[in-house]
């Protein structure tokens, strides 16, 4: 019986983490403002703040990451490693400090989706370096999405931190 309900468990887990990249992607897809959100990169710093395990937190990360590599038609790997660095900072981050404070996780979101922006950025001259003027604009739109996760991700992180510490 232990085994079904952990299979269970499993189960909505994976089917969460995949709605997340598809919901990203549909919604990037259809409305270009929603392209400065980071919905997987928001859900991996959550897991990693929450379950302050690495070793789960990279697996979280990489599969997320490689799940928005294959519908946003980016370089294979480039979210993939970012999002398993960035899990992993944050399962290490959770650990050291009280990231159930706000002001926290409001540091910790700008700065990692700053990291994002400029990890993913490396990772993609490195491998296609015709660009000329790589950071020209790139700095405005992180900031812009910086903010936007970090605002975003508040929200998300005081509902489910509502919802799960709720009693009937």
């Amino acid at each position: 019986m232990r085994r079904i309900s952990t299979f269970g468990i499993v189960g909505k887990f994976i089917v969460a983490l995949i709605t997340v990249v598809i919901f990203q992607g549909i919604l990037s897809l259809k409305f270009k403002a929603f392209s400065y959100f980071d919905l997987p990169l928001i859900c991996s710093v959550y897991y990693g703040f929450t379950m302050g395990r690495p070793i789960a937190s990279v697996g979280i990360g990489s599969a997320l990451g490689l799940m928005q590599d294959s519908l946003s038609g980016a370089i294979l790997g480039t979210n993939g490693f970012s999002k398993t660095l960035i899990g992993f900072l944050a399962a290490v981050a959770g650990s050291k400090f009280n990231v159930d404070q706000p002001i926290t996780r409001v540091f910790a979101l700008f700065l990692f989706t700053l990291g994002d922006g400029l990890l993913v950025t490396i990772l993609g001259l490195m491998v296609n370096s015709t660009s000329s003027t790589p950071f020209g604009g790139a700095f405005g739109g992180w900031l812009l999405s910086a903010t936007l996760n970090t605002l975003l991700g508040l929200g998300l992180f005081g509902y489910y931190d509502r919802w799960s510490n709720a009693t009937t």
